[in-house]
């Protein structure tokens, strides 16, 4: 089957080819590397499983293109459509564990329910975090007009009764990729902090909550969005590690720390693609040069993204990425062997490359009346034998929230990061699946 052979214009066929992000999903997909994110929201009340079942049932027919299952064909994995009826589970003290990829059945999202917590937990495979969001916004609007509320079809919340317009399961790298540009440079490999593993299927949350008039007047007292000051300490964070690590002594073997930073592509090229369509900024810091002040972090995550938001910048990645899925070596593979050869790639060119991650999603966007009756809103991800430990933010009305997900037993990182941020005069509150207590501002 070719890769876009399923992505014609026309009605939404039976099955389709999986995006140029996803294709390397299924290959390494596994216990310790899940590929899913997760996002929850609060409510101001406990939750009404009835209503929340017949809500998921009544948006299904609205996300087609997320009512799928994983099939295995002869040398590409597709999207069928799933048949099978969706209910919410139960929730999990560790969550985000990975499908039974494959079997006939299973859904690539599922909805959990806890007291007063719905949550909506996504593989990869099928979108990112703003495709997900839509459908945490679209769930949560049709949950509360079940139960008599006046509902506005607005940012983000969709008529669960409107027809999906065809290019929302486009594949935006597709349309973008320019046959004929150069790849973007090669890239070494980045340090990663130590730690001991926690058994397989668990992992630690720690989520911090702060407050976003707090975040955005301390970054701009530093000329920079919220999402670059709190890479900046991040990227601190993981410096203070490596130079704990008794393994970097000699400065001159270190590894650079990279730092991954997600971006929606849906704000430079535009599509209304609700399937992947997003790229990382990886800026960077050379420790083998000494020991990196806070500012000057700040400023090379500051120029470095400038940089690498570049439309053009941008394209190198992307037709890169659908060139190598089109090249005939690639096609001729049977999927067996193109599934140990995208293992290979994910390695070369994934989250080895990279120290840690922070993606930001930005405001949830909730409209009213829907945004009064939710108390929080969180987004995690899950972290990966490379990067150990990584994070996700996202806010509703004054409250951020800042989300660590880690396989170690270590908690260096969020405790230097959280800190970090409590020094800088924010008022920070912790909560764990493990623990809670507050971080008090100091001084």
């Amino acid at each position: 089957m070719e890769i876009e052979e399923s992505l014609k214009r026309g009605p939404m066929p039976p099955w389709y080819a999986l995006d140029h992000a996803a294709i390397i999903y299924p290959a390494v997909i596994s216990d310790r590397i899940t590929v899913f994110f997760r996002l929850q929201a609060t409510l101001d009340r406990p939750v009404n499983i009835e209503i929340l079942s017949k809500a998921m049932a009544n948006i299904a027919k609205r996300f087609p293109h997320y009512h799928v299952e994983l099939r295995r064909g002869l040398f590409w994995y597709y999207l069928e459509k799933n048949p099978e009826p969706q209910q919410p589970i139960a929730d999990s003290r560790y969550p985000m564990q990975k499908p039974g990829v494959g079997r006939r059945g299973v859904h690539l999202y599922r909805v959990r329910a806890y007291h007063d917590r719905i949550a909506l937990e996504v593989c990869h495979i099928i979108t990112d975090g703003s495709g997900g969001l839509i459908l945490l916004k679209t769930l949560l609007g049709e949950y509360f007009r079940l139960q008599g509320v006046d509902v506005a079809y607005v940012d983000g919340v969709l008529d669960p009764e409107s027809e999906p317009p065809e290019d929302e399961w486009e594949d935006a790298f597709a349309k973008y990729s320019m046959p004929g540009y150069p790849p973007p440079p090669h890239e070494v490999k980045a340090y990663h902090i130590p730690g001991t593993h926690l058994p397989i299927r668990t992992n630690r949350i720690v989520t911090g909550y702060l407050s976003v008039k707090e975040l955005l007047d301390a970054s701009r007292k530093h000329g920079a969005s919220a999402t670059e000051y709190l890479s900046a300490h991040y990227v601190a964070a993981l410096q203070d590690i490596q130079d704990a690590d008794p393994t970097q002594r000699n400065r001159r073997r270190r590894r650079p720390i990279k730092f991954e930073i997600p971006a929606n592509m849906r704000k430079i090229f535009p599509t209304n693609t609700m399937r992947n369509f997003s790229l990382f900024m990886m800026p960077f810091v050379d420790t083998r040069l000494g020991h990196w002040k806070f500012e000057e972090i700040l400023h090379t995550v500051k120029h470095s993204m400038a940089l690498q938001l570049r439309p053009k910048e941008l394209l190198k990645t992307i037709t890169r990425n659908v060139q190598a899925a089109r090249s005939i070596f690639i096609r001729a593979l049977p999927l067996p062997l193109k599934n140990a050869f995208m293992r290979m790639l994910y390695s070369a060119l994934g989250e080895s490359l990279f120290s840690g991650l922070l993606t930001n999603l930005g405001p949830a966007g909730i409209p009213e009346p829907i945004a009064s009756r939710v108390r929080k809103v969180e987004v995690l991800v899950t972290p990966s034998p490379f990067m150990k430990t990584t994070a996700a933010m996202v806010s509703h009305g004054d409250v951020a929230a800042i989300s660590f997900g880690s396989n170690i037993v270590e908690t260096d990182l969020e405790r230097i990061f959280f800190r970090r941020l409590v020094k800088a005069g924010l008022h920070v509150k912790i909560e764990s699946n493990v623990s809670s207590h507050d971080e008090r501002k100091e001084g």
